[in-house]
């Protein structure tokens, strides 16, 4: 049943919660949230917090953070706040593996993100007595900085020297967009779902590989599965520029059949590849940081010829279509082909 919130004054704020209102979420939570977190109605939070707060302590439905602070304190965890701190480090480790630019500064929600990522959205944070994300961030005050104006609040890693600097190899190196090619075993791991094999990670060669009967208490390595792949064709498809019809037409025949790469239209090829290239190398990230084991030196092994540029008359073609689609009957009536593309090309019979 929805709980009845009770009505809140709208009349001049006092400066403190003014100020968290304008400028910043971090240590707030809305009365529903601590509701839920406490086991309370709205009413008997309400209550206990202008109690603990002074009149102040919520604005429209939101409590300022002394308020959530005191609220919480009480509040039983389920999980230690050692497995949060080692979560939210692995998110930077995350960030930092992929040599992401500002890796020790991340927006709030992008943490979230990865929090969910890392622990295949398994993560809650009532779970570490807080009622949402804006609250866990401040619990970790000792190397956790919390900065910034709605709507960009950050967290920032105060010692970036927590995540160990991997240098036996350039970060570069680990660039799945660049020209690197993902380590075959690994390969193999994540994209062959079709055969059914389990693969694990043996950590005495370093190497995945199949699993065997002795291989009960192994770390398995995460396959994908044929919804996931929809799922990435699909992501990729979303990021692309404006399509003509012509090219939405089996963009989309693409994303619902079998992923085949040469179902592409030529010109998304490459891109494809290179899609589903970084698409396994952050997987495969999130799981070896996911597990506590290094990531790999060699995840990106040997090195593929640069990409070629888009051809001129790829290019020409791609142009051609978008006129097509711009034309209308009576111009395409006046369409001009020659007789020799008119024979090369087979037009199926309408049944």
């Amino acid at each position: 049943m929805r709980r009845r919130q009770t009505p809140i004054s709208s009349g001049p704020l006092p400066g403190n919660v003014a100020e968290m209102e304008d400028h910043s979420r971090f240590g707030r939570a809305s009365l529903r949230q601590v509701a839920d977190l406490t086991g309370q109605t709205e009413e008997q939070v309400y209550e206990a917090a202008v109690r603990l707060a002074g009149e102040g302590a919520a604005v429209r439905g939101w409590l300022v953070a002394s308020a959530v602070a005191a609220l919480a304190a009480d509040v039983k965890r389920v999980r230690p706040l050692d497995d949060a701190e080692e979560m939210v480090l692995n998110a930077f480790r995350l960030a930092r593996e992929a040599d992401k630019p500002d890796w020790a500064s991340m927006a709030v929600p992008v943490l979230k993100n990865r929090l969910l990522q890392l622990s295949s959205g398994a993560f809650r944070e009532q779970d570490f007595g807080s009622p949402n994300i804006w609250h866990f961030v401040t619990l970790f005050p000792a190397f956790l900085d919390c900065a910034g104006v709605r709507p960009s609040e950050r967290v920032e890693l105060r010692n970036p020297d927590l995540i160990e600097a991997e240098t036996s190899h350039a970060a570069a190196s680990l660039d799945p967009v660049a020209r690197g090619r993902i380590r075959d075993d690994l390969w193999r791991a994540v994209f062959d779902y079709k055969s059914g094999i389990t693969y694990v990670w043996d950590e005495a060669i370093g190497r995945a590989r199949e699993a065997t009967s002795r291989d009960a208490e192994a770390i398995r390595v995460p396959t994908v599965t044929e919804a996931d792949l929809r799922e990435s064709r699909a992501e990729f498809v979303r990021t692309q520029g404006a399509v003509s019809e012509h090219d939405a037409l089996r963009l989309g025949k693409w994303i619902s059949g079998t992923g085949a790469t040469v179902a592409l239209p030529k010109f998304y090829r490459q891109l494809w590849n290179a899609h589903l290239k970084s698409h396994a190398a952050e997987r495969l990230r999130t799981f070896f940081i996911q597990e506590g084991l290094d990531v790999p030196s060699d995840l990106i092994a040997s090195v593929d010829p640069p990409p070629a540029k888009e051809s001129v008359v790829e290019h020409a073609r791609r142009r051609a279509h978008l006129y097509i689609d711009a034309m209308t009957g009576e111009e395409l009536s006046r369409l001009s082909i020659e007789l020799s593309v008119v024979a090369r090309v087979r037009i199926p019979e309408q049944g």
